[in-house]
């Protein structure tokens, strides 16, 4: 890529490199065990038709994700820089593709991101609290503002949190699995398929769209596992901490997961499940009656809570890495000394509000996942890219075991999902093309007035 001049004093400025490999681990894990694990169970058993349908999906789903992991592994210890993936875009096609990947991730992935999960936060106040469910966006919006504050004190405190916050949910769920199977008597693989028999572990096939539509949420349970790539200027030993992180974390959600889903069907059974907002908090509820809806809850809130932090945490080092190479407002580029980028957590903060007030939990996630999609499609490719200009095996990269064929599949699975997205929801499609269409305007602009981009 070629160097803008008034960039490159602020890009020679290193980062620190405070975060260990445990808390690389423990940052993926805690991004991803937030609102999906504790939301979406319902969702996905509304989809699909039996108990086997259910687990199988969240065993593919996780080894979807650990694809993904693999492949961003490399591309991250190629280039260990703030910003993950809008870095590797950036060195693979150039400016204006950087442009319009830090801009929509802003905005959509940051921002839809944190809203979908505060979302959640929200579902469960206004359900714990016995409040107006129209008021769960008041109550995200709140846990944004409470989250921001507390990463805007420093990496060190805000990895402090996410640490301690992301070893409570583990354990969180590490209970759920112990109550569900020493307690639950339900026979475990019932079927919501009328047709089949109780204890069939499958039904009759399904098609790849309702595949899909089963998976969409079990994705967004794991997504996060590799979000750990994007403080890799922060991290210490970066080749051998970011691949452990990645892979690692994902290879224990798909045990946790599962585990979690044996154990809940064990106490609910999967007709019984689609549909439920909050299976866990069904489930303890029969257990333990009102008592245990209003423990499972108030886990709920603070599962959601941790996983708000983790993702600001890492994601907003995109925001951070778009100013200091000069393709957003300089201010956002900004560290403190205690290295917390607070201007663009609060820029980012505002948007995601914004959305939590006018977007329900549903529409967010369609949103979310239609524009990664697309911008993760072009990230991925980008190993191809890498791997066509580099002949020569570099001793220094954590290589992808048959990285182009793996590259190739999660773009061709990426085609999928903004595709099934696109058939069921066209309206927040087109909203979200037009303002992904406006970006690429918008960098039209910002070229012709340079002077705003030292601003």
């Amino acid at each position: 890529m070629r160097e803008d001049p008034g960039n490159q004093a602020m890009k020679r400025q290193p980062l620190r490199r405070l975060v260990g490999a445990g808390t690389a681990l423990l940052l993926g894990m805690g991004v991803a065990i937030g609102s999906g694990i504790l939301r979406t169970p319902g969702d996905v058993a509304s989809a699909l038709p039996s108990a086997g349908w259910i687990l199988l999906v969240w065993v593919v789903g996780g080894l979807i994700v650990t694809v993904q992991g693999l492949v961003t592994a490399e591309l991250a210890t190629r280039y260990p820089e703030a910003g993950g993936e809008y870095v590797f875009l950036r060195e693979a096609y150039g400016e204006f593709v950087a442009f319009f990947f830090g801009w929509a991730y802003t905005v959509f992935i940051i921002g839809g991101g944190a809203a979908a999960i505060s979302l959640a936060f929200g579902d469960f106040a206004c359900e714990l609290w016995s409040l107006d469910p129209k008021r769960a966006g008041v109550m995200a919006a709140i846990a944004i503002v409470a989250v921001t504050g507390v990463n805007s004190i420093g990496l060190r405190a805000g990895a402090g949190v996410q640490n301690t916050l992301t070893s409570v949910k583990i354990l969180a769920l590490l209970a759920i699995i112990a109550v569900g199977l020493v307690l639950g008597d339900k026979p475990w693989a019932s079927t919501n398929d009328s047709g089949s028999g109780q204890g069939a572990v499958t039904a009759s096939p399904i098609g790849l769209q309702v595949l899909l539509v089963g998976l969409l949420p079990v994705l967004w349970s794991y997504n996060g596992t590799t979000d750990a790539v994007k403080l890799a200027e922060e991290v210490k030993d970066v080749r051998r901490a970011l691949p452990l992180a990645v892979i690692g974390s994902t290879v224990a959600l798909i045990v946790i997961y599962a585990g979690v889903n044996v154990a809940l069907l064990r106490v609910v059974p999967a007709p019984e499940m689609g549909g439920l907002t909050s299976v866990p908090g069904e489930a303890m509820s029969r257990l333990f009656g009102p008592a245990g809806r209003t423990g499972m809850l108030i886990a709920g809130m603070v599962v959601c809570l941790g996983s708000l932090s983790s993702t600001v945490l890492a994601t907003i080092r995109v925001t951070f890495a778009l100013a200091r190479d000069g393709l957003t407002f300089r201010i956002l580029a900004r560290m403190s000394k205690s290295q917390a980028p607070v201007p663009a957590l609060w820029a980012v903060a505002v948007f995601s509000i914004v959305l939590v007030l006018n977007r329900n939990f549903t529409k967010v996630l369609d949103i979310y996942f239609f524009a990664s999609a697309i911008l993760f499609g072009l990230s991925y490719a980008s190993l191809i890219v890498f791997r066509w200009r580099d002949r020569e095996k570099r001793r220094d990269v954590f290589r992808c075991p048959f990285g182009i064929v793996l590259a190739a599949f999660l773009i061709l699975f990426q085609g999928a999902l903004a595709w099934d997205i696109a058939r069921h929801n066209t309206g927040d499609v087109i909203y979200t093309l037009g303002l992904l269409g406006g970006l690429a305007i918008f960098y039209l602009v910002w070229k012709a007035f340079p002077r705003r981009r030292t601003e």
